[in-house]
Parts: structure tokens; C-alpha cells; sequence
């Protein structure tokens, strides 16, 4: 938008777009996609606890893809997905991902 700069018509850019945040309520973030997929989807309160495991348990690496990653992006095609621990030797670098866009497995 304001660079100035032009791509031409076909041309293909990729980028690493990294967020890093700190869990502080898991109660919370399961909420929260509980919530997201029972509203945005046809899924059974216990398919969404095999997705996102149950609310005492939560999967945070599931729970985290679901709410951050949008389902796509208009233009954009996801070429990987990664969600690393911090403190995961290797966390600061770019990690090694299988291209999927599947949630984390458990």
C-alpha cells in the first residue's frame, strides 16, 4: 500500500510471518475455540474435544492454530504451518515444518 512498490501481474513473494505469546489462561483459550468451532461448524461437542481436547486438558498447540490462523487469506496460498514451544531447542530459528494445513498433532 504506501511503498510504492509494484509486483507484476503473476509474480509470487513469499514471507514468514511470526507471532510470539504467552498462554495465560488455557481455561480461557479453550473457550474460546470451543466456541469458534461449534459456531463455525457442524462439529459435536465431543468431536471438538478430539479436535482441541477437553476443556481440563486442553491441546494449546490446537487450540492456538485454530484461533490464530484464519481459514485463508484472499490472494495467498498457506505454503506452512508451524507452532514451536519456546524454549524448543531451535524455537528462534525459522522451524523445520511439514507443509499441512492441519492442525498440531497431538
Amino acid at each position: 500500500m504506501g511503498s510504492g512498490t509494484v509486483q507484476a501481474p503473476g509474480t509470487q513473494q513469499d514471507y514468514w510471518f511470526s507471532l510470539k505469546l504467552r498462554v495465560d489462561s488455557p481455561a480461557q483459550l479453550w473457550q474460546a475455540a470451543a466456541l469458534r468451532c461449534l459456531s463455525q461448524t457442524e462439529l459435536s461437542q465431543d468431536e471438538v474435544e478430539d479436535l482441541i481436547g477437553p476443556a481440563d486438558d486442553p491441546s494449546i498447540a490446537d487450540c492456538l492454530m485454530l484461533l490464530a490462523l484464519p481459514e485463508r487469506l484472499p490472494g495467498c496460498t498457506r505454503l506452512d504451518t508451524a507452532l514451536v514451544p519456546a524454549g524448543t531447542p531451535g524455537s528462534a530459528a525459522q522451524p523445520a515444518c511439514e507443509q499441512d494445513d492441519a492442525f498440531v498433532q497431538r
